[in-house]
């Protein structure tokens, strides 16, 4: 028999054992030619238990009599990948079942803009991930090298930050992180200017598409860059919540509304709409 088990990183996980009921049970879990756990004569035999799975491991007992020696398999890392062998022997019968235990990572990602007098930056950050991530840029249709870098990690895990100078606001730019079974993409987007006169109201559109809406973790932040300093003026993920007067979010489209305009609402306008694949960056300056 072949199953296959995907745990959490950090997390426990069951690998699946069934048996016909015997008398005398003899029960090894192996790892290639490491031993895993070792069960006879009524108990854990552990003296030649592999030194990375110690304190680790964890049979249910009470259900042995009744054809279950799945193993309880505790504070998963990325090392415990891989196929184990079930080996079950009674008075009556031997079975052998292979498990295959994949072991998932709750990585995360963002894409960060940053405008000072000078420079516009972009960050793109890959948390927590194995193997340690390949990021890659683009600015419009051409691949273009990262201007600066910070790799750090957390026991077997990555985490990288990698920096692209923002040289012509014409062209959109693409960080795209690739790991073996995900792919992350973040955009930044510069769109036309707006201009408007104190004490009107103004919609200032962000570009979304309609599927994206409706995907689990969708989230929409708008913020303000004003003379270095950012403000976050409203967001939604589900409901929407607005953190300064006279700003909300249109629901159906997400663009941001603001009534009652002053000079002081001149800046640049940041929609960052956001789901677990990817994020969308959308900039607009407003002058007042």
């Amino acid at each position: 028999e072949q199953e296959t088990v995907t745990g959490l990183f950090s997390k426990d996980c069951i690998l699946p054992c069934t048996f016909p009921p015997g008398d005398d049970e003899v029960i090894y879990w192996k790892k290639g030619d490491k031993n895993v756990h070792s069960y006879y004569y009524q108990m854990d035999q552990l003296e030649r238990q592999d030194p990375n799975y110690r304190h680790r491991t964890h049979l249910f007992y009470q259900n042995i009599s009744h054809g279950n020696a799945s193993l309880k398999l505790s504070n998963l890392t990325v090392t415990d990948e891989g196929s184990y062998n079930c080996y079950v022997g009674t008075q009556q019968t031997k079975t052998e079942v292979e498990v295959t235990l994949r072991v998932r990572v709750c990585s995360y990602y963002a894409l960060e803009y940053q405008k000072t007098d000078t420079e516009r930056t972009l960050k793109c950050y890959a948390f927590l991930t194995y193997p340690a991530p390949r990021i890659s840029w683009a600015q419009g249709n051409t691949s273009t090298q990262e201007t600066g870098r910070e790799d750090t990690r957390d026991g077997v895990l990555y985490s990288v930050r990698s920096d692209q100078n923002i040289m012509n606001t014409a062209d959109p730019y693409y960080c795209h992180i690739h790991l073996p079974h995900e792919e992350w993409t973040g955009e930044w987007k510069m769109q036309d200017e707006l201009s408007t006169v104190g004490g009107s109201s103004i919609v200032i559109p962000c570009e979304y598409s309609s599927n994206t809406a409706n995907t689990e973790g969708f989230s929409v932040v708008w913020t303000l860059t004003r003379n270095a300093v950012i403000s976050v003026l409203a967001s939604f993920n589900g409901t929407s919540h607005s953190y300064q007067p006279r700003v909300e979010i249109n629901q159906s489209d997400f663009s941001l509304i603001l009534v009652d305009i002053t000079p002081n609402d001149s800046g640049e306008y940041l929609c960052n709409i956001s789901t677990p694949h990817n994020t969308k960056l959308t900039v607009r300056t407003l002058q007042v």
